[in-house]
């Protein structure tokens, strides 16, 4: 019984970790390809160049093209990161903010509808800011 807990608990948090692997491995293989497929693209580049500028004129043009494929794809990716950065930040402010809300103290109007403590409040405002920044700027 504590096993099938155990098992069910280690599959529900990395689930199948040999399909997982798989997985990955067949995407390295196919970047890889792709890779080599870019190369041969940039050696096909050069070549038909070469044969009709000279050669070191024809490999300044190609590392141009590499270069410039490189700034673009630097500028996406670190747009990329800068959005999602921001989406993190706004995700944690927005739980402070909530935080915020959860711990203020209730009004005199409110006390006599609600039978709980101040310290019930405060720990449950608590645990739920623990499990909305951490949720926040776990991943």
């Amino acid at each position: 019984m504590l096993e099938d807990l155990i098992g069910a608990f280690v599959r529900s948090q990395f689930g199948d970790v040999r399909r997982r692997t798989t997985g990955a491995m067949l995407e390295l293989a196919a970047f890889g390809m792709i890779g080599l497929a870019i190369l041969f693209v940039f050696v096909a580049m050069y070549l038909w160049l070469s044969a009709r500028l000279d050669m070191w004129l024809a490999a300044l043009i190609v590392a141009a093209v590499a270069l410039a494929v490189a700034a673009v794809l630097l500028l996406v990716g670190r747009s990329l990161l800068r959005r999602k950065a921001r989406r993190r930040q706004d995700d944690a402010l927005s739980s402070l903010q909530a935080l915020g809300l959860l711990s203020r103290q209730p009004d005199a109007s409110d006390e006599k509808d609600r039978t709980e403590e101040p310290g019930a409040i405060i720990v449950g405002a608590a645990l739920a800011a623990g499990v909305l920044l951490g949720r926040s700027f776990g991943r």
